[in-house]
């Protein structure tokens, strides 16, 4: 078996038996023990994706993950149950620690089939990922091993994330998200698009905590390529309820929203 250190280099998780052995590059910015939410939600889009890969012709079109608690970066156990369709499709999804549940979700899936309509023309508004250097460096977020430091390539498109605001960004992942799997495109949306809390944040982070109970992620079309475009904005209300709202981008144009609501606490 791969020692912990070998496995933070080569992948965010590694499948054990049926455990799920999360490494460091799975840190989020809350605690140092809990993971980044766009771990367990590029885990389970990928999941879901294995679950339907026996039947081509299916696209993920959603995925809708409440957050129920911290995930631990601790063995996890994750199930899936594919509900029959004969157009659209749904995979109903968990992630357990110690048979605690920790996350929950639905993937949707519709099949593909070729429609008669002339393609809407659209451009990337964004700069280019080789138009653009800078990586996000947030105020006040620890720079260690992470997933949004170390796991995640960035580079700022739009805005600033060193100010409040709205701001855009493109990920595409440094190192493998499971160890010994492909990482299918839809993952890598869903693990970019948890990150527009992040980038677009209202409040500091030496004063409040943001993070968010749950991702809504729909797609029009799958990514193409390795990066994925973040353009967001958030709103923070004095009753302690925030939310995000992001449009998804590729290279070659619009691939989706993302919203998260908000849980705001001051530190």
């Amino acid at each position: 078996m791969a020692s912990q250190n070998e496995q933070d280099r080569r992948s965010v998780f590694a499948y054990v038996g049926n455990s799920i052995l999360p490494s460091a590059l799975a840190r989020g910015p809350w605690s140092p023990d809990a993971q980044h939410g766009g771990a367990p939600a590029g885990l389970l889009a990928a999941i879901a994706e294995r679950a339907m890969a026996d039947e081509p012709g299916w696209s993920m079109v959603r995925l809708t993950l409440e957050l129920l608690r911290p995930v631990p970066i601790a063995p996890l156990q994750a199930t899936h149950e594919v509900q029959p369709g004969g157009s659209v499709r749904r995979v109903a999804l968990s992630l357990m620690h110690e048979d605690k549940p920790v996350v929950r979700g639905v993937a949707v899936f519709m099949r593909e089939r070729a429609v008669d309509l002339i393609p809407a023309a659209t451009a990337c508004p964004l700069p280019l990922p080789d138009q653009c250097s800078e990586p996000i460096r947030i105020p006040g977020m620890a720079e260690q091993t992470s997933f949004h430091y170390t796991e995640m390539e960035s580079r700022v498109a739009a805005g600033s994330v060193a100010e409040p605001g709205p701001a855009a960004a493109w990920f595409r992942f440094a190192v493998p998200l499971i160890d010994g799997w492909p990482t299918p495109p839809s993952a890598r949306a869903m693990a970019a698009a948890d990150f527009g809390n992040g980038i677009s944040w209202a409040l500091p982070l030496d004063r409040f905590v943001f993070a968010n109970a749950d991702l809504t992620v729909s797609l029009h079309r799958q990514p193409q390529g390795e990066w994925v475009g973040v353009d967001s904005v958030t709103v923070a209300q004095p009753s302690g309820i925030g939310l995000t709202t992001s449009t998804l981008y590729d290279e070659a144009g619009a691939i989706g929203v993302a919203q998260q609501s908000l849980l705001i606490k001051a530190r």
